[in-house]
């Protein structure tokens, strides 16, 4: 019984441990306020009429302006709501049969998004105290038709919630979505999609360097920033790696990088190699099966550590305006 107790204790340790591993020392956010505004939009539009769709036009382009037409244009990809034809478009889309049953799944599912507010909020805190004089976006909710998981612009953050109806959701199987597709299409992977997202939008990559290298750093440094947001969520949920990916990139840490310099990897610069590494999939073929896919990405991040260990001077501020990867790599001074 001892032995068992001693043993359950070691593992619940192991995890604690290895979950809050390089994580940030949170700063005292308490006196920072933000009002974030939060819109669902799929509410507003499903519950108009749709016998009467013309005359809703004008209140959805005033109260949604900028995303009314990212929704026209590249959600659902039926155009300007200037064309004669545009309203019975929508409207065919309002009364497709698979869009209501998503409509019906999504209220269900999200019928509370209290948590989802303040996780948002609380991340948009800690955004505000690293840049204070960057601009908050607007949180829009919607549906997509399974279309996009997130989208934004300089001031709006989208959130696709038919991604995210849970992982065992029966859309996703008659869709044929393979296990590693639909590991993070779960409400709780939605705060770290949106801080990640909005990461790309506002620190863009330097189009100075392209290789594999620049982006495994250039990625390093928005996961480490979404880190820095969600302080408080484990890098199961920061990556969308399983514990067991995140011991197996641990454990083969530095065989994955001498791989990567022994094969002159690291500064090929076409496309099908750096997707391969940093794209979404069953697993990295170059490290073989047991890999997780963007195994690379938790290569970068561990790079931008060691390169903010060494620098102390550097604030998330000054990282993120970084764009010299390989100023950022020798810096680091890194050696797995």
């Amino acid at each position: 019984m001892i032995k068992k107790s001693c043993l359950l204790c070691t593992i619940i340790i192991f995890l604690v441990c290895f979950n809050s591993c390089d994580k940030h020392n949170a700063p005292d956010i308490s006196k920072i306020h933000v009002d974030l505004k939060f819109l669902r939009f799929e509410q507003d539009l499903f519950n108009t009429d749709f016998e009467k769709i013309s005359d809703s036009i004008p209140f959805f382009r005033k109260k949604y302006g900028e995303f009314f037409d990212v929704f026209n244009y590249k959600i659902i990809n039926i155009g300007d709501y200037k064309n004669p034809g545009y309203p019975d478009l929508l409207k065919a889309f309002l009364t497709d049969y698979n869009t209501n049953q998503i409509i019906k799944e999504e209220n269900k599912y999200f019928k509370n998004v209290d948590t989802l507010k303040i996780n948002l909020t609380n991340a948009f805190r800690y955004y505000k105290y690293y840049f204070p004089n960057l601009r908050i976006p607007i949180i829009i909710t919607y549906i997509s038709g399974f279309n996009h998981s997130i989208v934004t612009t300089d001031t709006i953050l989208g959130i696709g919630l038919d991604k995210y109806l849970g992982t065992e959701n029966n859309f996703y199987y008659q869709l044929g979505l393979a296990h590693y597709q639909r590991y993070n299409m779960h409400k709780g992977k939605i705060p770290a999609d949106c801080i990640r997202a909005w990461a790309l939008t506002q620190f863009p990559m330097s189009d100075s360097a392209n290789n594999l290298i620049a982006n495994m750093i250039y990625l390093g440094k928005v996961m480490y920033f979404t880190k820095a947001l969600l302080p408080n969520n484990p890098d199961t949920i920061i990556f969308g790696m399983s514990l067991k990916n995140l011991e197996w990139c641990k454990k083969y840490e530095a065989k994955m990088w001498t791989y990567l310099v022994e094969n002159k990897t690291l500064f090929k610069t076409d496309y099908l190699t750096i997707n391969k590494f940093v794209n979404d999939g069953p697993y990295t073929k170059d490290f073989g099966k047991y890999s997780p896919s963007k195994a690379a990405i938790w290569l970068g991040v561990r790079i931008i550590n060691d390169y903010m260990r060494h620098s102390p001077d550097i604030n998330l501020q000054a990282l993120m305006k970084e764009n010299d990867y390989l100023k950022i790599l020798r810096l680091s001074k890194y050696k797995p």
